[in-house]
């Protein structure tokens, strides 16, 4: 299974920050002119630098500060700490679901793989040799071949496909394995988005025709799809990969492509690939054909393969969709905690009677909610004022905060804050303590359905249809990805990434200051295409190129 990116280097984190006593990255020192803006009553405990001035620094406080990640002491490999695994499981629980109502099964093939199997395929293993890492000694001794790690699992996987499959019958072979892959070429990780060491799914199938093949396919994408936009509130496009930009050994990759608006950059979420039978011919994956036997003929036939993977990337494109200058917002179907009640209004002069009365009946609401299947945290930890509380569980991005005082109590109300409104008294509401079981869920359900909406609505405003190339570099300045006629030609679409990038230090075609001067790569040939392309008529967006487009592709600088 491909992940591949582009090069990222503004949000990456340097290892080179990390604190030796705590392994967390420490703040670089800062040039006059490059100074970051300190957010206006910040918390020690809050993000101190605006996601607009500095998103590398912002994103490395906002997921250390709001307990996603912890560094540890391995270059570019992280540790998932509890808030951001459930997110994980909740993806993996509702997808796992979904697999299972095609019979696809799970499995676990070994981490590691020979040298003979992994290098059987040629166009496979260029796709991933700057990327594998190698195993060459156990304990003292020298192996005798290098051992690869797992950068995916093809060709560890398809010997055991050609042992199982002996007939027609054994079709389809559906398999999925939810575990780890090590990729080792970059030399800019950014927890989430690129880290060395990932958690994903890897679905490996096998068929005896292309058609229930490419049904597979396009089902799976479109559970990719709601897993971003159902679940993580994130808007996805979805499309067919260029022969650039395919998986290595494919017929051909679906893809869903998200957006990050603070950089205006494309970022490849999750794909599904129809491998054809190209790896069923290398690994001698055959069957012997059940209608040339009807025919009294004998006749074998290779199987058509798909491979199809979704990882942990997911949050990180989360998080930088949603995330704010107070932390963390977290949607509330994928959060660890969804509402938390916070006692408010708890005095040194309020007698020890009172403030009892007053946590048990805040108990009583937690208690309500959670009957009504809502994940709740009440938060009654002494010595910490209401004002701190209600900052670290919004730099946490708890999707909703009740607040519940002597005051509430007379009025049987709650207060309600939504995490997800910039403004503090527009995210204010009052629930009866009566309604709170049908209320609160109704009013999580809201907050989901509009941070889709929010994130939905910026991404399409920065989707450019263009048609003259004077306006594609200024449209990916402007933080847009753009959709743009072209011919499909892959030298052609070399040439457009190599015209958009800057080259020499003072050119103009750049994007921004604290970004690479990178060029502009195809995202995907989306399955939606507007109407405007006359075949034979409509010009290839490239000035130099002299073919006519073949449909709208969709361009952007990547990650």
């Amino acid at each position: 299974m491909a992940d591949a990116d582009g090069k990222m280097k503004d949000l990456s984190v340097s290892e080179t920050k990390k604190s030796k006593k705590d392994g967390n990255p420490k703040t670089a020192a800062k040039k006059p002119q490059q100074q970051k803006k300190k957010i206006e009553g910040a918390a020690l405990i809050g993000i101190d630098v605006a996601k607009e001035d500095d998103l590398g620094e912002w994103y490395q406080q906002v997921i250390t500060k709001g307990q996603m990640i912890s560094y540890y002491d391995v270059a570019g490999c992280y540790i998932l700490e509890p808030a951001s695994y459930a997110i994980w499981e909740s993806i993996k629980a509702w997808f796992d679901a979904q697999i299972k109502t095609l019979k696809v099964r799970n499995a676990y093939f070994p981490i590691f793989i020979s040298q003979d199997n992994l290098e059987r395929e040629k166009e496979h293993i260029e796709g991933f040799a700057a990327e594998v890492a190698w195993v060459t000694k156990g304990g003292k001794s020298n192996l005798e071949k290098p051992v690869a790690v797992r950068p995916t699992s093809e060709t560890a996987m398809y010997p055991y496909f050609a042992k199982k499959i002996q007939s027609h019958r054994d079709l389809p072979l559906k398999l999925n394995q939810w575990n780890n892959v090590v990729r080792w070429e970059f030399k800019h990780p950014m927890p989430f988005i690129r880290s060395r060491e990932f958690l994903w799914q890897e679905g490996h199938t096998a068929h005896l025709t292309k058609q229930e093949a490419s049904d597979e396919v396009m089902q799976i994408l479109d559970w990719y799809a709601d897993v971003y936009q159902k679940l993580l509130a994130v808007p996805v496009v979805k499309g067919t990969k260029t022969e650039n930009e395919k998986f290595p050994g494919a017929d051909y990759t679906t893809t869903i492509e998200g957006f990050i608006p603070a950089t205006g950059r494309g970022i490849q979420a999750a794909t599904s690939h129809c491998l054809g039978q190209h790896f069923s011919k290398m690994f001698n994956i055959t069957v012997e054909d059940p209608t040339a036997k009807e025919a009294g003929k004998s006749e074998h036939v290779h199987v058509w393969q798909n491979s199809w993977g979704l990882t942990t990337r997911s949050i990180g494109v989360m998080i930088l969709t949603h995330g704010d200058n107070r932390g963390l917002v977290i949607p509330p179907r994928v959060a660890e905690i969804q509402v938390v009640v916070i006692p408010v209004g708890v005095t040194a002069k309020m007698s020890s009677e009172a403030k009892q009365d007053l946590y048990g009946k805040a108990q009583a609401i937690a208690n309500d909610l959670k009957d009504a299947g809502v994940r709740v945290e009440i938060d009654d930890r002494e010595g910490y004022s209401p004002g701190w509380k209600f900052n670290d569980w919004e730099m946490k991005g708890i999707p909703l905060r009740i607040e519940f005082g002597p005051k509430d109590a007379e009025k049987g109300i709650v207060t309600t804050s939504r995490r997800d409104i910039d403004s503090k008294d527009e995210a204010r509401g009052e629930t009866k303590v009566s309604d709170v079981k049908e209320a609160i869920p109704k009013l999580l359900e809201t907050i989901q359905a509009d941070m889709f909406n929010k994130a939905d609505k910026a991404y399409r405003e920065h989707r450019k249809q263009l048609t003259n190339w004077e306006e594609f570099v200024p449209a990916l300045n402007d933080k847009n990805v753009v959709l743009v006629p072209h011919c499909e030609g892959e030298k052609c679409e070399d040439e457009v990434k190599d015209l958009s990038a800057r080259k020499e230090p003072g050119d103009t075609v750049a994007e921004d200051a604290k970004a690479p001067a990178m060029g502009a790569k195809s995202l995907c040939i989306p399955f939606e295409q507007p109407e405007g392309i006359k075949e034979g008529e409509t010009k290839c967006i490239n000035p130099n190129c002299s073919s006519f487009a073949k449909a709208w592709v969709l361009f952007g600088r990547s990650y």
